[in-house]
């Protein structure tokens, strides 16, 4: 025999749906946001550039010595000579002796 305390399932599951569905100024917030098409100056975004816009016609020295390694996707970037820097490696061109 139950008391009055005994919660059904049926009020367990409506406990959870209400804790998961509170509709807070947040959750509002989040269900109206929407991507906007300006920036914070006001000017157009520029989303929509073509793919002559890809910086491959951008001049980076020694950038060409792993064209063939590009073309297969192993391409290692981050040890060419011209990402080399930071953690002590600044000024690579410089004699320090």
């Amino acid at each position: 025999m139950g008391t009055d305390a005994d919660v059904s399932r049926k009020d367990i599951e409506l406990l959870d749906y209400a804790e998961e569905n509170m509709d807070t100024t947040d959750d509002t917030n989040l269900i109206r946001a929407e991507l906007d098409n300006t920036d914070e100056d006001g000017d157009p975004l520029n989303e929509d550039a073509d793919e002559t816009f890809t910086g491959n016609e951008l001049d980076v020295p020694g950038s060409e010595l792993d064209d063939e390694d590009e073309d297969i996707g192993e391409e290692d970037e981050e040890n060419n000579y011209y990402s080399l820097g930071g953690d002590d490696k600044e000024n690579l061109e410089e004699d320090r002796s």
